[in-house]
């Protein structure tokens, strides 16, 4: 899409720094942030710098479980019903994480 209306709005330095404090928090560009403002979309925060390592660690713990379960299962050695139960939860909780942070 080809952008070729323009508009200019004045501002103390105060607001444009609340302004550019906010655009920051989404990582967008100024024209970007207002963008999305017009068009009533929600505005998105980027998330911390370890939420990424944190849903991977999240999820490689609910893997284990669901492996452990699994071999517990074919041994008949644990209650894998349960173990499959929080391993559900574990990977539950992540996406929960993941729909909080980085809504759609």
């Amino acid at each position: 899409m080809h952008r070729k209306q323009s508009f200019i709005v004045r501002m103390t330095k105060d607001e444009l720094a609340a302004l550019d404090k906010k655009v920051k928090k989404t990582g967008m560009s100024r024209e970007g942030y207002v963008r999305t403002l017009c068009t009533g979309k929600t505005l998105v925060e980027i998330p911390p710098a370890d939420y990424y390592a944190l849903v991977r660690e999240v999820r490689a713990l609910g893997n284990n479980l669901h492996q452990i379960a699994y071999k517990a299962n074919a041994l008949g050695l644990l209650d894998a019903p349960a173990y499959r139960h929080h391993a559900q939860h574990i990977t539950a909780v992540a996406d929960k994480l993941t729909a909080v942070c980085l809504p759609r």
